[in-house]
């Protein structure tokens, strides 16, 4: 079965990349592989500002807000998994609602473009959909963001989204 491998990480074009991944596994009768992987960097202002968190659960909002609240520092360990599970949940709902069979992986910590390429290896996903920052050159010489260093890396096909 063609599989598309679609990272979350909750930003407005992650979920643009979902959507267009959902049309895409609709026309060929593909199937969702859906990836999230934590970054032990992320502090409750980061995980608010995703227009993902709205959908969490009341309890875990009310977490992250205190959290907010209390400090600037990365989150614990348990609430980022919490906040993970809950993205990849938020996702599965999405791609279920439109009829496209899914599946997610364990949640990858670490750094995300090499989890997101062993990933790819690990189900030999046909394409790799995923939200682009969209950093112009210029403003990034290095082309060192995450979709870049994927596309370069990656043999499939990759469709990057803004």
């Amino acid at each position: 079965m063609f599989k598309i491998l679609v990272p979350m990480d909750g930003s407005n074009h992650a979920l643009k990349a979902l959507h267009i991944a959902c049309d895409l596994a609709i026309k060929y009768q593909a199937r969702i592989v859906l990836l999230h992987v934590l970054s032990p960097d992320k502090n409750a202002s980061d995980i608010l500002d995703l227009p993902i968190s709205r959908k969490f659960s009341p309890l875990l909002f009310a977490r992250l807000q205190l959290a907010f609240e209390k400090s600037s520092a990365p989150l614990e360990p348990a609430l980022l998994q919490k906040v993970g599970h809950n993205i990849l949940k938020v996702a599965a709902a999405r791609v279920h609602r439109l009829g496209v069979e899914s599946e997610h992986l364990p949640l990858a910590i670490g750094d995300p473009a090499e989890n997101i390429l062993s990933a790819y290896q690990l189900t030999s996903a046909n394409t790799i959909v995923m939200g682009s920052r969209g950093l112009d050159p210029a403003q990034n010489p290095n082309n060192n963001s995450v979709s870049h260093t994927v596309f370069a890396k990656a043999d499939c096909t990759c469709i990057s989204v803004k």
